[in-house]
């Protein structure tokens, strides 16, 4: 089974958790926390930096890594760090 690696960027502010509702896709509509895939070479600090960049034009520095999660789709194996 193939796996993906994907980062995500847990964003916290007076008590509200900043998510973002997918447009499109499989799973549009679904909600997340912003991010996405690591590229080959990528650190997973360095591809939040890029896709927070790209998905809000927004530069941030990226904070410690709260949690793996891991999941099975039929078609992947999923592995997301949250910072």
């Amino acid at each position: 089974m193939k796996t993906v690696s994907v980062v995500a960027a847990v964003i916290r502010h007076e008590n509200k958790i900043f998510a973002t509702q997918r447009g499109y896709g499989e799973f549009k509509d679904g909600w997340e926390f912003p991010g996405g895939k690591v590229e080959p070479g990528e650190t997973p600090e360095e591809a939040l930096v890029r896709e927070i960049r790209e998905e809000l034009d927004t530069d941030i520095a990226v904070g410690k890594w709260i949690a793996r999660i891991e999941y099975d789709y039929p078609a992947f194996h999923l592995l997301i760090d949250c910072f």
